[in-house]
């Protein structure tokens, strides 16, 4: 979906419209012209894999499963005692609302 005229109210509705359709059709979808430039997505990205690609010991420093206070938490399977199957996924949560994390709080990876 592009976001380029985002400004003007009526391209605004149809853009609206059109996030509501892939929403409820197809679940998620691709934004582009949404501002946010290039280099600070793939810094993001970089900064993600770089805590994902460390050992197990690093990781396990961030790991909460019962802590739902903490602002940055590492858990795997979130959802292992609700789901009627497994479904296996590593995630880095961060909570940014209503207050986000302090930089010191977030791995040394994903902080720049």
């Amino acid at each position: 979906i592009d976001l380029s005229g985002f400004e003007d109210l009526m391209r605004r509705k149809d853009l609206i419209e059109k996030i509501r359709d892939a929403s409820e059709k197809g679940g998620f979808f691709q934004v582009v012209n949404h501002g946010i430039p290039i280099a600070l997505l793939e810094g993001m990205l970089g900064g993600i894999r770089g805590f994902f690609e460390q050992d197990d010991e690093i990781k396990q420093a961030y790991y909460s499963r019962e802590d739902l206070d903490r602002k940055v938490r590492y858990v795997s399977n979130f959802d292992l005692y609700s789901a009627p199957a497994a479904n296996w996924r590593d995630t880095l949560q961060c909570t940014m609302a209503p207050s986000p994390p302090h930089p010191e709080d977030l791995p040394p990876s994903c902080r720049s």
